[in-house]
């Protein structure tokens, strides 16, 4: 029986005693993660929805869910008996949150203001005035008042990346970002984004947020110190940092209000919540001034360390992976079964193995027949893989200072004429995108387009975007770039630069009869400066995975699209080869 209902009856009744018709919770936390800490899980706790976006909203009577492409197959069957409704953001006649909003009657809507940016809480409040309402800031947060078996933050000591995976020290980084606050008429940044705290002091966790080595915490960097703010406060420092002063993660806001005059404090509208704005705007000494952080970008355009470090991961989880693909061809023709967790399990061991292994860097997805169908499938079971049946493999690892992400569809057995009619159309997407040279400056909605075209002209899409950024080392997802259309993602306007990692993943799913996803890691380079002074850029690639040959149909590629496949079948070949795993039997 499901505990949501119980839960959301429980919530409402804090919401009568403080006169709220309406109470949102985002998918985000105080930090505006995506993925997130175990206790900081407030949506999925209330709603039984685990993705990883989405959000809620909570009438008296009434409850919404609203959520991307990715996830509305997983979203509707997670949501079963607990009498939210699910709004599919993205289909036609189906409302955004803030279109949904801004049609209610009055509303008095509750929040955190902890939880929501600077940018969406602008956003919201517009709607709210169209619907005739007013937003309401409620202290504390009422998910936590409800959620009697919370898990505390945690608080294990943090590590030190080796300088030959971070390329700068820390001391060089915090250097380069005061020197951009001068330009930008600011003394001091708020850093809210916990992979760009990571970034600048060159420490990560092991415990902190699943999957991803971040470790939960604000910074403060000023003229002459850094002041860290940590569940745990200095115990968790590895060793004494100069200039870098650790309090409590709940000494943020008494310090924030009692800072010196002349303070002008720059704040990311994207990376900085309303409740931080609101804590010091109340502090007369304090000028707010409004401006991309100089920590994305930097983060974002990888240094040579850097580089070197996702290439060196990327090749030895692809040797991994085309490893357990022929482990799993061999087991398919001996006639034995294989099921999604047998897979999963498998992959997952051979990734363990890999040298300077890590970790995972998100939920390993292994999905075979209708299964694919669900983008963010997680829940790989026994179901056995069956002959005639698509199966998506998408995971990642962190290993050897970088981070790892792609997918790959193999089919099982023998191929019907549809699906590698659509298997290379898909193909052709990728291919369109990975040729693509393009002018700096390029926003990744222009790719985003590109990669789309061959599925287009037959009358078809997907329901997400094309790309992604990746950390070195840090998040799987990261800014500030998108390649996607800017209606899904609007930051995906950002030009593209030299030193970004992407992902390109096209795709195709149809409930019932399952999905196609292929996805490799591409780092942006140079690729030359023509007559005019203009400098192009191309994508390297990091992963080198083969396709599944047998569901290419050559007959539809062009003569520069099969030179294509067999020059990165060859290059496949060529990195495989220093990667070569040790056999399966020598891992113990």
């Amino acid at each position: 029986m499901s505990l949501i209902p119980q839960r959301l009856a429980a919530l409402r009744a804090h919401m009568r005693a403080r006169g709220l018709s309406h109470y949102f919770v985002p998918s985000a936390d105080e930090h505006l993660n995506e993925y997130l800490p175990e206790w900081r899980k407030r949506r999925e706790y209330l709603s039984g929805f685990t993705g990883s976006a989405g959000d809620l909203l909570l009438g008296q009577d009434d409850a919404w869910l609203f959520t991307d492409g990715r996830y509305h197959v997983q979203a509707g069957l997670e949501l079963r008996g607990s009498g939210i409704q699910l709004s599919k953001v993205g289909v036609p006649g189906q409302k955004s949150l803030i279109q949904h909003v801004a049609g209610l009657r009055a509303p008095v809507l509750g929040f955190d203001p902890m939880l929501l940016s600077v940018g969406f809480a602008a956003a919201l409040e517009r709607a709210l005035a169209a619907a005739g309402g007013r937003p309401a800031p409620v202290a504390p947060n009422l998910v936590d008042l409800v959620w009697s078996d919370r898990p505390a933050p945690p608080t294990s000591v943090l590590f030190e990346v080796p300088l030959r995976w971070s390329g700068r020290s820390a001391a060089d980084k915090l250097a380069d970002v005061r020197a951009a606050l001068s330009g930008a008429g600011a003394n001091a940044l708020l850093v809210t984004k916990l992979d760009q705290l990571a970034w600048l002091l060159n420490l990560r966790s092991r415990d902190d947020v699943p999957f991803n080595p971040v470790f939960e915490g604000h910074g403060l960097v000023t003229t002459g110190a850094v002041h860290v703010f940590l569940h745990g406060g200095e115990r968790r420092l590895p060793a004494a940092i100069p200039h870098v002063r650790c309090h409590e993660y709940g000494e943020l806001l008494p310090f924030l209000g009692q800072l010196p005059a002349e303070t002008r404090i720059l704040l990311d509208p994207s990376g900085s919540t309303l409740g931080l704005k609101t804590a010091l705007e109340t502090n007369a000494n304090v000028a707010v001034v409004l401006a991309p952080s100089p920590v994305e970008d930097a983060k974002a355009r990888k240094n040579a360390a850097e580089r070197e470090g996702m290439r060196v991961a990327n090749r030895r989880a692809s040797a991994v992976k085309a490893e357990a693909l022929r482990w799993l061809e061999q087991e398919v023709a001996a006639g034995r079964t294989v099921t999604e967790r047998a897979f999963q399990d498998e992959i997952e061991r051979r990734y363990a193995a890999a040298r300077e292994y890590w970790g995972l860097s998100f939920n390993t997805i292994t999905a075979t027949g209708p299964h694919g169908a669900i983008m963010h499938y997680k829940d790989a079971d026994r179901t056995p893989l069956r002959r005639g049946e698509l199966f998506i493999i998408d995971s990642g690892i962190q290993a050897a200072g970088g981070t790892t992400d792609d997918t790959r569809t193999v089919i099982i057995g023998e191929a019907s004429a549809q699906q590698r009619r659509l298997y290379t159309r898909v193909l052709q997407c990728h291919i369109a995108a990975a040729t693509l040279k393009f002018p700096a400056g390029t926003p990744g909605t222009a790719v985003d387009a590109v990669c789309r075209g061959p599925l287009w002209r037959d009358g078809l899409s997907y329901d997400h975007g094309t790309g992604h950024g990746v950390g070195a080392f840090l998040n799987v997802h990261e800014g500030p770039f998108a390649l996607s259309e800017s209606v899904r993602k609007p930051y995906a306007v950002h030009p593209l630069a030299e030193g970004m990692v992407t992902s390109i993943e096209p795709g195709y799913y149809k409930p019932g009869w399952g999905g196609i996803r292929i996805e490799n890691l591409y780092l942006i380079v140079q690729d030359r400066t023509d007559e005019s002074g203009v400098t192009w850029l191309r994508f390297e690639s990091l992963t080198f995975i083969p396709f599944d040959e047998r569901l290419i149909d050559r007959a539809l590629l062009s003569e520069d699209e099969r030179r294509w496949v067999d020059d990165y079948h060859a290059r496949c070949r060529a990195e495989l080869a220093e990667e070569a795993p040790e056999p399966a039997g020598a891992r113990g």
